[in-house]
């Protein structure tokens, strides 16, 4: 069992009523390194040297110092074995890599457990869970649900597969905690069998840190308040109006999350566009209060508008040309190197694997050689497909497009030179500023 202490003043007082074995042989003068409020580092003056075995932590860090993306490229390309953990105010999550290559994960979130990965894909019928959970510890109810009959074989290895895949993208994700790099033998028979492409998995995340920079310009951190500031209109989509059911204003994001059974992720997302449509408003505090109070309570600044980042309903049109003005932007740019139909080609094969987005307005569509998206088309499937992208179509039609966006940039940056991936990514950006514009 891990020692644990408890700082009582200025004092640091170990839980145990003996000395911890970790710190025997461990006596002289130590400094206390600043860094993250949930991290407390020592360093021995002057260093000993020396080494312990296996199991061990050879690094620490702040996550919000420090790019956790970078960390797993580097122990992906070097081919580390062992386990990172991060500790976050949402909870405790660590993934296992061997040789470099992602082969398995676990998190103390609720949402993250196998059985809601199951009922949110829909493979499963919650009676049906609470019916092998009375009967089997959460940690064989995959096999069980099987054995029932009532899951494929091959159904819980893709949805095992994808509850992997999700604490990945909520370590990468995560902007505060503390994370631990930890030497340790990595045994086969926890790792179900799965392996997981490190680079496959960071290309996904590395897509929603774009999409968490944006929610985060209206939702800084998890730690505040949600209520609800109207009903839902009737043409919400089923998470948001979930959570909006769940909206009382005593409830953090991070609690949001874990009652509605979403990642942080996700719950994010799904918050940020009620607060766009006017649903729901943010407070530092419980909101005990009708919906004016609450409004009051975190009233957006007047250099940030509540109407502004968005264009009115009818304008589609507009954000249509902006992104076409965006997508050849960057294409130009990488036939600079003369690598432009293999760039195009690529790109259309994501498009028509419907790996970039779900998205129906996108079905069927192709970039053209300059790179561009049929105006037209582009037109006719937003109009034909408005009344199914939720309570913000608009918002949804960027998103779409956006993804698209954040796909091509990534494709570029392979292939481009440093100071010229830089300043596309500044006109790419200027570009998007023209949405901005109330």
């Amino acid at each position: 069992m891990t020692p644990r202490f408890r700082i009582d003043g200025p004092q640091l007082v170990p839980e145990e009523r003996q000395s911890p074995p970790l710190l025997t042989g461990r006596s002289g003068s130590y400094a206390l390194m600043p860094t993250a409020p949930d991290l407390l580092v020592f360093s021995r003056v002057p260093a000993v040297g020396g080494s312990i075995p296996a199991p061990r932590v050879v690094l620490a860090g702040d996550a919000s110092g420090f790019p956790l993306s970078d960390l797993i490229a580097f122990l992906s390309q070097s081919r580390w074995s062992g386990h990172i953990r991060v500790r976050t105010p949402g909870g405790e999550r660590s993934i296992t890599l061997r040789e470099g290559e992602v082969r398995g994960a676990s998190s103390d979130d609720p949402a993250d457990r196998l059985g809601e990965v199951l009922i949110r894909l829909g493979y499963v019928e919650r009676a049906r869970l609470e019916e092998v959970l009375r009967e089997q510890p959460p940690s064989k109810v995959g096999r069980a649900l099987v054995e029932k009959g009532y899951l494929q074989a091959h159904d819980l290895f893709k949805c095992v597969t994808h509850q992997v895949s999700e604490i990945f993208h909520a370590i990468v994700l995560c902007r505060e905690g503390s994370f631990f790099l930890i030497d340790q033998p990595v045994d086969d028979k926890s790792t179900h069998n799965i392996q997981l492409s490190t680079q496959s998995l960071l290309m996904d995340s590395i897509r929603k840190i774009d999409e968490l920079a944006h929610f985060r310009k209206r939702i800084p951190h998890g730690r505040l308040y949600v209520g609800k500031k109207r009903p839902s209109d009737g043409k919400l989509e089923v998470d948001e109006d979930r959570v909006l059911s769940l909206l009382d204003g005593r409830r953090t994001l991070l609690e949001l999350g874990h009652a509605a059974k979403l990642s942080e992720f996700d719950i994010t997302k799904v918050v940020f566009r009620l607060l766009e449509g006017g649903f729901a408003v943010l407070s530092e505090h419980p909101l005990t209060q009708g919906a004016a109070a609450a409004e009051q309570a975190l009233a957006p600044t007047p250099s940030r508008p509540a109407a502004a980042a968005r264009p009115p309903e009818g304008d589609h049109h507009e954000v249509v040309r902006v992104f076409n003005l965006i997508f050849r932007e960057i294409r130009d740019e990488v036939a600079k190197q003369g690598m432009d139909n293999e760039f195009i080609t690529s790109a259309n094969a994501a498009l028509s694997g419907q790996a970039l987005t779900s998205s129906p307005v996108l079905e069927g569509l192709s970039l053209a050689p300059d790179g561009s998206l049929s105006e037209s088309q582009l037109s006719e499937a937003f109009e034909r497909h408005h009344k199914s992208l939720g309570s913000e179509p608009i918002a949804s039609f960027k998103q779409a497009l956006s993804d698209v966006m954040f796909f091509l940039l990534f494709q570029a940056g392979e292939l481009l030179e440093s100071r010229a991936d830089e300043d596309l990514a500044r006109r790419v950006k200027d570009l998007l500023a023209t949405l901005e514009t109330p």
